[in-house]
C-alpha cells in the first residue's frame, strides 16, 4: 500500500476585509479575544459575527466581496466544557489534518474537533476545480479554520446549536461563490454539534461524505473520480489518499521542502505509477 502523509499547516494570518493580512492566527486559536477583526465580537450576552470574503469567484475574473454576519445573545456564562487547541498536525481516516480542538466536558469526556489546513485532503473535493481540488488550499483553509473558530468562540460564551448553525448558513453562500467547499463546512459544523453540545465522538468525514452521497447533495462525477477511489480504500480498511491528490500536491507545492528523501522517492513512486 502506497502512501505517505503529506504535511497539513495553518496559514499565519487570518484576513482582513480587502484580503490583506490580519489577525494572527496562534493568537486566534487561543480562543480568548473578545474581538477578532473580520470575525467577530463579544460583548455582553452577546455575539455578532461579522466576516467578510474578498477574492475572485467563480466565472468571474475580477475580485469581488461578500459578507456574512450574525448576530444573537448568548447566555454568557460556564458553558460546561473547556477548549483546547492542539496545533500538531495528525493523520484520521487517511486525512492530513493540520490540528485538532479537544473539547474537554465536566463529566471527564474529551472529544476531538479536527481542523483542516492548507494541503488537507479533501474527499469531497473536485479534480481540476479553481477553488475546490482535493487539497486544500491557503484561501480555503484560512476561510474555515475562521468560521470553525467563530462558532467556537460563540459556543464558549453560551451560544446554542441553533446558533451555530446560524453562522453556516450565513457563510454558505460566500462558499458557494469563492471556494465550494460545502460539504466541509457542513461537515465541521457538525463536529462543533457532537462533540461540543452532544458530548461523542465525531462523525468521521468519510462517513458524512457517503451519507452526502446517499443524500444526493453530493455528485460523484468525473471530477470525484478520486472520491470514490478514497471510499473504496476507507471502506476496505486502507484509507489512504488517491494519486489524484498527491498530483495536485506535486503541482502546487514545493515538494522537496516538505519530505525527507525517503519520503520524497515514496512520493514520486505514488504520483508516477
Amino acid at each position: 500500500m502506497d502512501c505517505v502523509t503529506v504535511p497539513a499547516s495553518f496559514e499565519a494570518n487570518l484576513a482582513l476585509e480587502d484580503g490583506s493580512t490580519g489577525f494572527s492566527l496562534p493568537q486566534a486559536l487561543s480562543l480568548n479575544k473578545n474581538t477578532v477583526p473580520n470575525l467577530y465580537t463579544v460583548g455582553v450576552n452577546k455575539f455578532h459575527f461579522d466576516f467578510q470574503e474578498h477574492g475572485i469567484a467563480y466565472n468571474e475574473t475580477v475580485a469581488s466581496d461578500l459578507r456574512a454576519q450574525a448576530s444573537f445573545e448568548v447566555q454568557g456564562d460556564s458553558p460546561g466544557f473547556s477548549l483546547t487547541v492542539d496545533p500538531t498536525p495528525v493523520a484520521v481516516w487517511g486525512i492530513n489534518f493540520a490540528g485538532r480542538i479537544v473539547v474537554k466536558h465536566e463529566n471527564g469526556c474529551e472529544r476531538v474537533v479536527y481542523l483542516p489546513g492548507t494541503r488537507t485532503y479533501d474527499p469531497a473535493g473536485m479534480t481540476g476545480d479553481p477553488h475546490a481540488s482535493e487539497r486544500i488550499g491557503p484561501s480555503c483553509s484560512r476561510m474555515q479554520v475562521a468560521v470553525t473558530l467563530a462558532q467556537l468562540v460563540a459556543a464558549q460564551n453560551g451560544a446554542d446549536s441553533n446558533q451555530i448553525g446560524l453562522i453556516q448558513d450565513k457563510v454558505i453562500p460566500l462558499t458557494q461563490r469563492y471556494h465550494g467547499r460545502v460539504a466541509l463546512l457542513k461537515w465541521m459544523t457538525l463536529q462543533i454539534e457532537e462533540a461540543v453540545f452532544k458530548n461523542r465522538d465525531v462523525t468521521p468525514y468519510p462517513e458524512f461524505v457517503k451519507e452526502e452521497v446517499r443524500k444526493g447533495d453530493l455528485e460523484l462525477t468525473a471530477a470525484r473520480e478520486h472520491t470514490r477511489t478514497y471510499l473504496e480504500y476507507y471502506n476496505h480498511g486502507q484509507a489512504r489518499p488517491p494519486v489524484q491528490y498527491y498530483q495536485k500536491v506535486s503541482k502546487k507545492d514545493k515538494v522537496t521542502e516538505l519530505f525527507s528523501a525517503e519520503e520524497l522517492a515514496q512520493f514520486n513512486k505514488i504520483i508516477q505509477a
